[in-house]
């Protein structure tokens, strides 16, 4: 199907505004490999952008890497040792958190006990790794106590930091990329209900011209749906 080119053109300028730099995306197999980006990006989003919930992962990463060089893998306990290491969460939140970073009012503050919170919670139900997480959402005794935890300790009442963890450990469950897609694109073309049928072709258009495979893209869109406005919900 050939889409105008004025969509794709819209599109392109949607993904750099709402997704950022794609040189800056972490890739799904880095969230898959650390269960620890994986609670620092869907605590960290709840009530606030995906942009800020990344800049805290990048952060979070480049501090991991300046000390362990080579692949990130942090489990919940491997977090929760930066926080013992640092003292306490509002020092994580000076020391790892914004690592490096100069100091900016108009910044989104850190959810830093509520990332040390999810943490503890998860390592306490024997949860370390991303195929823990796997593991225990398969089985529904288990996924119902997860959840449970999860809800408890990151402070959202809805489905939305849920489904932004299954999603980022590719865990069962996940709302499907299909829905993503199209409520990003209509979003973007603002509703035009030519494109109803044609998202699919417009964001693997948008990929090539932004230089990323589209299953990368795809993937940035589904991150930036667990995030969007409407699914931000107030949070200590």
């Amino acid at each position: 199907m050939s889409v105008p080119e004025q969509h794709v053109q819209t599109v392109v300028a949607a993904c750099r505004e709402r997704l950022g730099d794609p040189a800056g995306w972490v890739s799904p197999d880095e969230y898959r490999r650390s269960l620890a980006l994986c609670i620092i990006e869907s605590v960290q989003a709840a009530g606030t952008r995906l942009a800020d919930a990344g800049t805290v992962v990048d952060r979070y990463r480049a501090y991991r890497r300046s000390r362990e060089p080579g692949p990130l893998t942090d489990g919940a306990r491997a977090l929760l040792r930066t926080f013992e290491a640092v003292g306490s969460a509002d020092q994580w939140a000076g020391k790892i958190g914004n690592y490096k970073r100069r100091y900016s009012e108009s910044a989104a503050p850190l959810r830093a006990r509520a990332i040390q919170r999810t943490a503890e919670r998860l390592h306490a139900l024997a949860i370390d790794s991303v195929r823990d997480l796997v593991d225990a959402t398969n089985d529904r005794s288990s996924r119902d106590d997860v959840r449970s935890a999860w809800d408890e300790s990151c402070g959202a009442g809805d489905d939305t930091t849920w489904q932004h963890l299954l999603l980022l450990a590719g865990a069962p469950g996940a709302e499907q990329s299909t829905a993503a897609a199209d409520t990003f694109v209509r979003s973007a073309l603002d509703d035009d209900p030519a494109t109803d049928d044609s998202a699919p072709e417009i964001l693997a258009a948008a990929a090539a011209r932004l230089g990323v495979a589209p299953a990368a893209l795809e993937y940035a869109v589904r991150r930036w749906n667990c995030t969007r406005e409407d699914h931000f919900v107030p949070v200590a």
